[in-house]
This record gives structure tokens, C-alpha cells and sequence, in this order.
């Protein structure tokens, strides 16, 4: 006895329609128009970024160390 597929279980988050008009403020505020939001999705994680790893390494690099007694 075969058993109905079910949709994948997933812990992403939905974009609900409430998001949707809180985005779509957002955008019309800061650009001064109304927009009309096509598609959106969550961008899984996909490691870190490379404006994070550029912002740590512009940190650690900054940081000079004396080596004279």
C-alpha cells in the first residue's frame, strides 16, 4: 500500500500578505512612487557574504601590532 506524497517539509519562513504591504510601503516611501512587488522570495544562506568577509578582514587588517621593546 502506497502512501500519498505530501508537500516537502520545509522551516522557511512564508511571505505572507502582510509582509508583501510592509515591503511595498518600504519601497514606495524610499523611492517616492507607489511599486508593484512581481515576485519575493527569502535568499537562503548561502555562507558568508562577501561584503561581510571583506568588512572583517578590512577590521583584522586595521589592527597593527608592535613587535619592538
Amino acid at each position: 500500500m502506497e502512501t500519498p506524497i505530501s508537500e516537502p517539509i520545509t522551516n522557511e519562513p512564508k511571505i505572507t500578505q502582510e509582509l508583501l504591504a510592509i515591503m511595498s510601503a518600504a519601497i514606495a516611501a524610499y523611492l517616492g512612487k507607489n511599486v508593484r512587488i512581481r515576485r519575493a522570495r527569502f535568499i537562503s544562506n548561502q555562507g558568508p557574504s562577501s561584503w561581510s568577509q571583506q568588512g572583517r578582514v578590512s577590521i583584522q587588517s586595521s589592527h597593527t601590532f608592535s613587535t619592538t621593546k
